[in-house]
């Protein structure tokens, strides 16, 4: 039984490949957001922390938040010396797919 833990028959490459995209599979954006935003809305956007917005039931739509990660209001910080215009428009979708 234990020569058949330490067997190599070629089925453990498959299934380290099949792995490797499930860890690719993160959403343009995801990262910046967790880096930048995540701090005070929380990986999935409903944090609160510092005052910031529940992003799962915000009203604004891209433009709006665009513009409020871009120029920021209040507590939140603008990123508009951090991250570039594509940058902030990844963080911006991703935003959007938390519901």
């Amino acid at each position: 039984m234990l020569a058949a833990a330490c067997n190599s028959d070629g089925n453990s490459a498959p299934a380290e490949t099949a792995a490797a995209p499930a860890a690719a599979a993160e959403l343009p954006g995801q990262a910046l957001f967790v880096q930048n935003c995540a701090v005070c809305h929380g990986p999935d956007g409903k944090l609160g922390l510092n005052g910031a917005h529940d992003l799962t039931k915000s009203n604004l739509n891209a433009t709006g938040r665009v513009y409020m990660v871009t120029q920021g209001l209040g507590k939140m910080p603008s990123f508009k010396d951090k991250l570039s215009p594509e940058q902030i428009q990844q963080v911006v979708d991703y935003s959007l797919t938390l519901k």
